[in-house]
């Protein structure tokens, strides 16, 4: 699980205009759980990441599973 401020790296790719590139690391800024919500899949969070490089928008969340821990906080 991830929590504000641990150190994460992208772990899937996306469209260059929008997101970083795979393996671009960045610090997680926001965390919603999503367990109770869709227990059924494996999602368990949606996460905000402020990248090392760009683009950093607001409308970009990744779920739990695009993602890989570095360092925790």
């Amino acid at each position: 699980m991830f929590k504000i401020g641990d150190l994460v790296k992208l772990d899937s790719s996306y469209d260059p205009q929008r997101h970083p590139p795979i393996g671009t690391m960045g610090i997680v800024t926001h965390v919603e759980d999503w367990s109770d919500v869709a227990p059924s899949s494996n999602l368990e969070q949606f996460v905000r990441v402020h990248w090392a490089s760009g683009p950093n928008t607001k409308e970009q969340c990744y779920a739990d599973t695009c993602l890989k821990m570095v360092k925790t906080c």
